[in-house]
Order: structure tokens, then C-alpha cells, then sequence
């Protein structure tokens, strides 16, 4: 997620600098900066609160029109009150630089509480429905955002989202000038803002906000995983429409307030459908994502009874165990019977695979070849090489020629003049390893990061433990076993360790990471897969040029491969994947 255009001039100006020109305010730091600015914590010294002070770049103030569009969009917002609408007491200019004074909230915001992870459902319905809200509330005074995305929206103490930043804002009567910069950030900015700033109105937030609900539920943006959330996650379908309506390419097909989409998303959360992907433990309700931040306060659990048994806490793990196994067999037989009716299946995500880095080969089938290079007008170099081993170094049974008619024979070989061992372990094979591999470093980057949201989220349930003798062992044996994990090539593995297999939680936190690894795994191979018509392609092409020179042997040799590759989706990304 990017922040706006850069400003290189723009440096923020030190606290202490800017002391003498708030003499109403003890200026206690900075917080962040950005395209648009610098945020300061201070503190109003005549009603004793804490504020956020906003400096823009100076160059803002040297621009007529920017001024007066400020100054008319700060008068505007500081008349909004909401409670998810971040508050706007004052603004003005110092120095050459304008200023906008904010209330102050004390958090985190959700981009840092929650980026590259799916939310649980019901928390995404929670936060986007009061997003909803606020935003409406800013529509119907007559301000759009302009600038919607996770990075914007703070969390409170309790976890509450309040839109922020409206550095961007327009008034909804304002049309962009001519020439005039085009701000957004990349992947959330709707089309229209782009390709056509006259006509931008609110509805350029409802795309955005559609764009941060498909994240929120699935870790991704559209723009990197274009799939529907519930074939990502396996949330409710219905999340799809909604997001399938508010990111319509044309303005006039979207949803046309923010609480139509509020309305929808509480329909969702009063009428459950299906069963979604993530697993809670009983007794906890998630916060953002799961990893808001300390700020956030933690989620109360019942009293847990003093008298539960060792034996109790067996007994619930079994019945804990038992369920996923049901769950998953669920996702097969659901699968199943979508690909009968050749459908579209929303089930994306299989059991996880074994605990490996890549996945094993299937060892019952002829050990396959690489994919050549794509090299036009290239003659092959004619050679005579001595007698070859019977599977011509290929792995593969020997090419012969039999009479159909005839009583039969020993098999007689023939022999290619081109030499394919080389040609597709050298070349074809090696061209297209190198294509595969950021997809493998793509897919070690996030299996790393699945495994610090399971040592977090095991930690978390250790730390809850009463008996501080038990707390302090599980600590130490999940670190000990998360280390283990990490030199597996940061893999989770099928069965949790006896150690930590009756703490609380610990059996569906395993459950949930463990299918997010498979989920990893399998759309790196899918990705690679997709790489199988390159392959192939190169073959033919190959096998285009030894037809001229009559190489039958060779032709025979690379058309086996060619038929391995195109009739088994396995062979190529078990090919791409051997060491």
C-alpha cells in the first residue's frame, strides 16, 4: 500500500522548530509523514487534550486555488461529528505552510494492524460496517474521501475505526481542474479518477471501499488475487456480491451510498451462511485481524472453571479434531460436486499439504524434461553421439518401432541424431526453472509470514494461561518448536507436538494456520501450472525444426515429453519444483 506522491522538497519540520509558531500547544513529537504531509502529537494546553497536528508541504500554500479549496474543505469537515469520522477543531497557516488540528487517536491504524492478513468475517463486517457510516455521514455534508484504504482508517482503544486523512478530500459540487494533480493511492483509486477527475463523485469511495473489504477478508487485493473472497477464504458468498458491485469499472453500476452497503453487510452478520475458513476459540472474539495492536484492548473470556480436568481438555481437543476433520471433508465433497456440474466452485483452499517445502513428486511416472527456449530460425547442431543408455539419459522407456502385423519382436531403438538429454535438462528445463523461481521465492516469503501469525497467535494462548508453571513451559516449548518449523523450511506440520497439544486453543489455531499453508503451497503450483503452455510451446517448436532434418528419434523423445506435460497438470510443477 503506497502512500500518495511523494513530495522530494518536503522534510518535516523538527517539533522543537515548530514549538514557537503553536504557543497554544506543547508539541510532544512526530508521528508520521507522508506524500501530503507531517502528523505532530501535541497537547492544547487550554482544554488540556491531546491533538494531531497536520503541517502540509509549502508548496500547497503558494497554490491560490489549493488555498481556498483548504480552507473551504476544513470548514466543511470540522462541521462533520462522527464517531468514526476523525474530528477537525481548527486550521490555519504558519510559516508558509498550511495546517489542518485533528483530534487525536490513540492506536494504531488498520493497515498496520491487519496488512497481508485475512480478518475474521464477523470482524470485517464490524469494521466496514462503521466505516460505512462514518463515510455516508461525510457524503451527505457534501465531502468525498478521495482516499479510502486501510493506512486512513485509525483504531481506537476499543478498536473502533475512525476515517482520517481527509487530505485529499473534495467538496461533492468541486470538480477537479484541468491540469490539476491527480492524488489516490494505487489499486484503491477508482478508475474514473484517473481516466476521468471531471466526473469524479462519491462513488469513487464506495470503489475504494469495496476494494479494502476484499482485503480485509482475504489478505489480498483485487488487484493481486482477482479471484472472489469466498474462493480465497472461503468466507460467505454473499461478501462477493458486494464487493463484485462496489468495484464496477462504471460509477453508475455501484452501490450509490455507503449504507446500502452497511445495510448488506448487517444482513450477512444477522443470517449466517456458510460456514466461513478461520476457526475462533470458543469464548474469544477477534479483534482486527487478530493482530491489532498492544494498544487495543484484549478480548474478555469467561471465567474458566477450576475444576476442569486434564482429561475434560482431552476430551474437547478430540471433539476439536474430530470437527475439522469433518469440515474438510465438507470442502472435498463441496468441491466435488461443483466440478460434476462444471461450475464455478468457491472453494479454492484444499486440506493443507504435507508438512515440505515443495511438494513430492509423483514418483509412479517417467521423470520428465525441461521446456526449451523460444529461439526462431535456430538450426540445431547435427552431432553423432556415442552409443546412448537405452532412456537416452531421460528417464523416459526407450523409443522403438514395432510391425503391427507381424508375430512379436524385440523392440529395436532409434537412436536421435539431436542430443535431448541437453537440450532439455540445459536448456528447456533451466529457461523455465528461472521463470518459476520468484513464484517459489513469492511462496517461501509467505509461508514465513503464516508461520509468525502462528507463533503469535500460539504465544498469545500460552500467555493466557492461569498456572504461571504451565504458562512458562508452553512458552518455551513453542518457541522451541516454532524453531524447529523455521528450519523446515518454515513449514507447519500436519499434527501438533504432544507439548502444547492441550493448551487452550492451540488445536484450532493449528487447524486454521495449517490450512492457510496449504491454501500458500497451492496457488504457487496453480501459478506454476499456468506455465505448462510456455513449455509445451517451446517443445513444438523444437520438434518443428528437427522435422526438417527427418530426426525421428529425437521427434519421438520430446513428443513423449510433450504428452507428459499437456496430459498429467502434475508433471510440470512436480518438473519445475525437483532440486
Amino acid at each position: 500500500m503506497s502512500d500518495p506522491i511523494q513530495h522530494a522538497t518536503f522534510v518535516a519540520p523538527d517539533p522543537a522548530a515548530l514549538a514557537p509558531l503553536f504557543a497554544g500547544y506543547v508539541m510532544e513529537g512526530l508521528i508520521a509523514t507522508g506524500g501530503m504531509g507531517a502528523v505532530y502529537r501535541a497537547v492544547q494546553r487550554s482544554l488540556d487534550r491531546p491533538v494531531a497536528i497536520k503541517i502540509l508541504p509549502r508548496e500547497f500554500s503558494t497554490d491560490e486555488a489549493f488555498r481556498t479549496i483548504f480552507e473551504a474543505e476544513a470548514k466543511a469537515m470540522a462541521k462533520l461529528n462522527h464517531p468514526n469520522l476523525i474530528g477537525v477543531y481548527d486550521f490555519g497557516e504558519v510559516d508558509g505552510m498550511l495546517y489542518i488540528i485533528m483530534e487525536y487517536v490513540p492506536g494504531k491504524s488498520l493497515f498496520h494492524s491487519a496488512h497481508g492478513m485475512a480478518i475474521d468475517p464477523s470482524e470485517v463486517v464490524h469494521l466496514v460496517t462503521a466505516i460505512c457510516h462514518g463515510l455516508a455521514h461525510a457524503h451527505e455534508h457534501g465531502i468525498i474521501h478521495r482516499d479510502i484504504k486501510p493506512s486512513n482508517i485509525l483504531l481506537d482503544l476499543e478498536a473502533r475505526p475512525k476515517i482520517g486523512d481527509f487530505g485529499l478530500a473534495r467538496n461533492t459540487g468541486q470538480t477537479a481542474q484541468e491540469g490539476e494533480e491527480i492524488f489516490g493511492t494505487p489499486h484503491y483509486t477508482a478508475p474514473e479518477v484517473v481516466n476521468a477527475p471531471q466526473s469524479v463523485d462519491h462513488r469513487a469511495d464506495i470503489f475504494s471501499l469495496g476494494v479494502m473489504l476484499h482485503e480485509l477478508l482475504t489478505g489480498h487485493l483485487p488487484a493481486d488475487d482477482p479471484r472472489p473472497p469466498s474462493a480465497i477464504t472461503l468466507c460467505d458468498p454473499r461478501f462477493d456480491a458486494i464487493v463484485r458491485r462496489a468495484t464496477e469499472i462504471q460509477p453508475e453500476r455501484r452501490y450509490n451510498s455507503a449504507l446500502e452497503i452497511a445495510n448488506e453487510l448487517q444482513a450477512i452478520s444477522t443470517s449466517p451462511g456458510p460456514k466461513v475458513l478461520r476457526t475462533t476459540t470458543p469464548g474469544r472474539t477477534p479483534q482486527a485481524g487478530r493482530h491489532a495492536t498492544h494498544n487495543q484492548p484484549k478480548t474478555r473470556r469467561g471465567p474458566r472453571s477450576k475444576q476442569s480436568s486434564k482429561a475434560g481438555m482431552i476430551v474437547l481437543l478430540l471433539i476439536a479434531i474430530a470437527a475439522t476433520g469433518l469440515f474438510y471433508q465438507y470442502l472435498l465433497d463441496h468441491r466435488a460436486r461443483n466440478d460434476a456440474r462444471g461450475g464455478v466452485t468457491t472453494i479454492a483452499t484444499p486440506p493443507p499439504l504435507p508438512a515440505m517445502a515443495r511438494p513430492e513428486p509423483d514418483r509412479s511416472l517417467p521423470q520428465p524434461r525441461p521446456a526449451p527456449e523460444i529461439v526462431e530460425n535456430e538450426e540445431p547442431a547435427a552431432q553423432t553421439p556415442p552409443d546412448p543408455d537405452p532412456e537416452m539419459e531421460t528417464g523416459h522407456d526407450p523409443v522403438t518401432v514395432t510391425d503391427p502385423e507381424s508375430d512379436p519382436q524385440p523392440e529395436t531403438e532409434i537412436k536421435p541424431v539431436f542430443d535431448v538429454a541437453d537440450f532439455l535438462d540445459n536448456r528447456a528445463r533451466k529457461i523455465m526453472r528461472e521463470r518459476c523461481a520468484p513464484l517459489v521465492t513469492a511462496k517461501d516469503a509467505e509461508l514465513a509470514r503464516n508461520l509468525s501469525g502462528y507463533e503469535r497467535d500460539l504465544m498469545s494462548a500460552a500467555r493466557k494461561e492461569g498456572r504461571s508453571v504451565l504458562r512458562d513451559a508452553y512458552i518455551s516449548y513453542i518457541k522451541s518448536y516454532i524453531t524447529k518449523c523455521r528450519g523446515d523450511g518454515n513449514t507447519i506440520p500436519d499434527d501438533l507436538p504432544e507439548s502444547i497439544e492441550n493448551l487452550a486453543g492451540a488445536a484450532e489455531i493449528h487447524a486454521e494456520f495449517l490450512i492457510k499453508q496449504g491454501a500458500i503451497t497451492e496457488k504457487m503450483v496453480r501459478e506454476i501450472s499456468s506455465l505448462a503452455d510456455t513449455y509445451i510451446l517451446g517443445l513444438e517448436k523444437q520438434v518443428e525444426r528437427l522435422r526438417e532434418q527427418n530426426d525421428t528419434g529425437a521427434i519421438q523423445l520430446l513428443e513423449r515429453e510433450i504428452d507428459l506435460a499437456r496430459e498429467n497438470e502434475k508433471y510440470f510443477p512436480d518438473l519445475m519444483l525437483q532440486n
